[in-house]
């Protein structure tokens, strides 16, 4: 089973490289939601990135 993850990133500038809040979202409406929040807080350009889930070392 395959699952992703869905990170909110943010820049100011196109000049500047993305950041995220390093939160992570398992699903995409979460991840919306909170990128809508932030957008009402904030000037800055934001970007949904999403990956497949990570799997632990061991």
């Amino acid at each position: 089973m395959k699952n992703k993850v869905y990170i909110v990133g943010f820049r100011k500038t196109d000049n500047d490289e993305w950041e995220t809040s390093g939160k992570s979202y398992g699903n995409l409406i979460d991840a919306q939601a909170a990128m809508n929040e932030l957008s009402k807080e904030t000037k800055q350009q934001l970007k949904l990135f999403k990956f497949g889930r990570a799997v632990p070392v061991e």
